[in-house]
């Protein structure tokens, strides 16, 4: 016996971010996109972290991993996201109540950055990739019984597109969308929900660069050794602590690194052709955003933040996929 599930993912550098519905019901679950291959696991598993059994590995899978982990690969054509990205179809198997029922048919949507899926050829490589010949996979998360999937068809959607699941805030406009992920921003020009060709493009502005320059700026300033782990507690913070002593300069010149790095986002959209003339409005979306919210108001009052937050491409990819009849 077979059943059926439609999932909208986006696998980010930071975040595995993915939503369905089940019951009628909405759902919507993230963890960290940090992997590492374990043996012999024998820690309390922390809340929003898991230990997936699959193709005879075991992958611990979440924030009790060092931020050292991060994968600065610009692909997403890699095992680190296809074990996220499974691993996404097995808890949302579990939540569906379908873990019980067999073989689990999955309709996937996914992210792409917009280089790749401006290209036919990548993005069908890339598509198939997480199709894997549709073959049937057995994963199991934190011990519990196993469970069978075969994705049955993906649609590669591209990142920077939030805008098909709050469309009442972009039809009828043009807007400019910055969609500030852990490793790439998306940019994307859209005239009333159409976007444009020669308007769509991406940097590699991220948050990791941001991370990379605030432990360099303070180490330079306070002569201490800031880690990767040590960064993005700062980041989240907003100030630097050591041995309990918080530097009180560290708020002041910790913000005029995030106003300067949102600036350097903008003249990139500027040297790509972007004016800024005749647009109705700035929408910034994705986890990057979120953390660059208070220089993104100070710098720019009549900006918008796209409502939902870091969810913004699945939750219109899920409309996506509503709209063509997958889900």
């Amino acid at each position: 016996m077979t059943t059926q599930l439609s999932l909208a993912i986006d696998s980010g550098k930071s975040s595995t971010k993915f939503a369905f519905f089940a019951n009628g019901e909405l759902q919507k679950m993230s963890f960290r996109t940090l992997v590492q291959e374990v043996e012999h696991f024998g820690m309390e598993l922390q809340p929003n972290n898991y230990l997936l059994e699959l193709g005879g590995q075991t992958f611990l899978v979440g924030d009790m991993i060092s931020e050292e982990k991060f994968d600065y690969d610009l692909s997403k054509q890699n095992p680190i996201h296809r074990t996220c990205i499974l691993l996404a179809c097995g808890l949302a198997i579990e939540k569906a109540g379908l873990s019980s029922r067999g073989l689990v048919n999955l309709k996937l949507s996914v992210n792409a950055p917009i280089s790749i899926h401006k290209n036919q050829k990548l993005k069908s490589n890339f598509e198939q990739f997480i199709q894997n010949d549709q073959r049937v996979v057995s994963l199991k998360i934190n011990n519990r019984p196993a469970i069978l999937l075969r994705i049955e068809t993906v649609l590669a959607l591209p990142e920077g597109t939030p805008m098909f699941a709050n469309p009442s805030l972009y039809r009828g406009k043009r807007c400019i969308i910055f969609d500030i992920g852990s490793l790439n921003v998306n940019f994307c020009q859209t005239d009333s929900l159409r976007p444009s060709l020669a308007g769509s493009f991406l940097s590699n502005q991220g948050i990791a660069m941001l991370r990379a320059k605030v432990a360099e700026t303070l180490t330079s300033e306070y002569g201490v050794t800031i880690s990767a782990d040590d960064a993005e507690v700062i980041l989240k913070r907003g100030y630097l602590s050591v041995n309990g002593k918080r530097f009180e300069n560290s708020p002041m010149l910790i913000q005029r690194i995030l106003k300067a790095h949102l600036n350097e986002i903008i003249s990139f959209a500027k040297s790509r052709g972007i004016t800024f003339t005749n647009i109705d409005e700035l929408v910034f979306t994705g986890g990057g955003s979120v953390m660059l919210q208070q220089v993104i108001q100070q710098e720019y009052p009549n900006a918008i933040l796209d409502p939902n937050g870091s969810f913004g491409n699945v939750l219109s990819y899920l409309a996506i996929m509503k709209a063509k009849n997958l889900a």
